[in-house]
């Protein structure tokens, strides 16, 4: 016989982030987490928000041409890297618009930037030549310099390293690929080459003969990665961390997981995060911590292609990610997320997903006088302000947050929906939708069109069923609040 169902009440959607039902079943995921998330966030806790987009940072610099670096030099300078194909261009942004600041390095490669007393230091920019570093005054001095005070890279001629970091009045440079004779593997990949402490004058020199560290090169990888956190300078390895204190390193491997993406790795309030091949992972001493079990599969389906390519950054609470293209198959439905972005916050431990429709190469946290924001580079020429306007450049952004399966009252009772409510703030017109059962196509329920929305005369039937918020948004963003399940029947086991 069949009774009312008994009303049902969803809100605080997203207040535990994105759970994938590939890590755990649907039956132990909380209420307050949903199974997909595109281009929304749960930053006001309880609610489903779709994100802000990108606004260009002056014109475009290079048009359809990648990324291939990005720096704010001196904390007050932006610059970036584009590779034309044959070449790589460093650009520089003066307030408002992009000049060429230096022209003639390696096409492709990554140029990294570390920032040391007074100056600016470009690393790798032409491999495997004399003049691979090269320093730069963003103040006065508009000129980069191969030769002289107070960095002196001609010291480092004839050396290719691929990564530097400051650590304790040294600069560190680290995973050099300077091929050996006859065109050889590179035999310093695992030697940490260290400067003469910056002098009272502001000077730096180099002895690569004698003033260097060899991090285990018998473990069979190359450096992949170099990061200062706390009083540690934690050398990477695809899958090793190695921890040097200047008085000693690790003899052995003690962590066995790494990177291979040195732009990967980002300080956050919580500790060091890094990608390796199984997962994201938060250092902050001892062993680390994998922090990516709930989107376990989003993960696993990151191209072994781009893990070399993956980048970071992050703002007051988030750490993201730019993991390219990722295509997830579940139950019979394909979904590729295109330039995809995870972006985890720090504070509630909380997962969502962004797409883009240009490759974001890499972040960074921007100042200029007042100005304070996030910048990222794309794989178009284009330098953006991330989190900024309405639209991705002009493009409206779409957006759309599954729920779990919901089971009422039994999986084995069939149920029927009559009448439900739904919720939001600058709707919009988002659709709202249905799936059930081992259905594959999701049905209509109507659209949101203001904050309160009723709909009445339905004949939902299930033994489980999810929803589905979906739309575009170019005006601002959307806040989904909940749903009501408010009259509907059990009918019971029907056989």
């Amino acid at each position: 016989m069949s009774t009312p169902l008994t009303p049902q009440l969803i809100r605080n959607l997203g207040a535990t982030g994105l759970m994938r039902r590939a890590a755990v079943d649907d039956t132990l995921i909380p209420d307050t987490s949903v199974e997909e998330a595109k281009n929304v966030h749960f930053d006001r806790i309880g609610a489903v928000t779709g994100r802000a987009g990108l606004t260009a940072l002056g014109s475009t610099v290079l048009t359809a041409r990648p990324a291939t670096g990005l720096h704010n030099a001196q904390a007050g300078t932006a610059i970036v890297v584009f590779s034309n194909g044959s070449s790589s261009t460093i650009y520089s942004f003066n307030g408002s618009a992009w000049s060429v600041s230096l022209d003639g390095g390696t096409a492709s490669v990554r140029i990294r930037f570390v920032d040391f007393g007074s100056y600016t230091i470009a690393i790798n920019f032409m491999q495997n030549t004399y003049a691979s570093m090269r320093f730069w005054n963003a103040g006065s001095s508009r000129h980069w310099h191969n030769t002289g005070n107070p960095i002196n890279p001609q010291n480092m001629w004839g050396y290719s390293p691929q990564m530097g970091e400051v650590y304790k009045s040294r600069v560190y440079l680290f995973g050099d690929n300077t091929p050996g004779g006859s065109g050889a593997v590179a035999s310093n990949s695992s030697r940490l080459f260290f400067s003469s402490v910056i002098s009272s004058t502001g000077n730096i020199t180099w002895a690569p003969g004698s003033d260097f560290v060899d991090i285990n090169p018998g473990d069979g990888e190359d450096g992949s990665g170099l990061k200062r956190y706390g009083l540690e300078l934690c050398c990477f390895k695809p899958n090793y961390i190695y921890r040097f204190r200047t008085s000693g390193i690790d003899p052995d491997p003690l962590v066995n997981v790494g990177t291979r993406s040195n732009e990967s790795i980002i300080e956050g309030s919580r500790g060091l995060y890094f990608h390796h091949d199984s997962g994201f992972y938060r250092y902050s001493g001892g062993y680390p911590i994998k922090i990516s079990k709930p989107i376990r599969d989003i993960v696993e389906a990151i191209p072994f292609s781009q893990f070399a390519s993956i980048a970071a950054w992050k703002d007051t609470e988030n750490v993201m990610w730019s993991i390219g293209n990722v295509t997830i198959t579940e139950a019979k439905e394909s979904i590729t997320y295109k330039n995809a972005v995870l972006r985890y916050t720090e504070s509630s431990d909380v997962w969502t997903l962004y797409s883009y429709a240009s490759d974001i190469r890499r972040g960074i946290t921007y100042t200029r006088g007042d100005t304070f924001s996030r910048l990222v580079a794309t794989d178009y020429g284009i330098v953006a302000t991330f989190d900024s306007g309405t639209t991705d450049l002009g493009q409206s952004i779409p957006f759309r947050m599954r729920t779990k399966w919901y089971e009422w009252e039994g999986i084995i009772t069939q149920k029927v929906i009559n009448e439900m409510g739904a919720y939001a703030e600058k709707a919009g017109g988002m659709d709202f939708s249905y799936l059930v059962d081992e259905d594959t196509k999701w049905q209509p329920i109507g659209q949101l069109k203001k904050l309160t929305n009723f709909y009445k005369n339905k004949s939902m039937t299930f033994h489980r069923i999810r929803f589905q918020i979906a739309g575009m948004s170019k005006n601002e963003p959307p806040v989904f609040l909940g749903f009501d399940v408010l009259k509907g029947l059990n009918e019971g086991i029907v056989e």
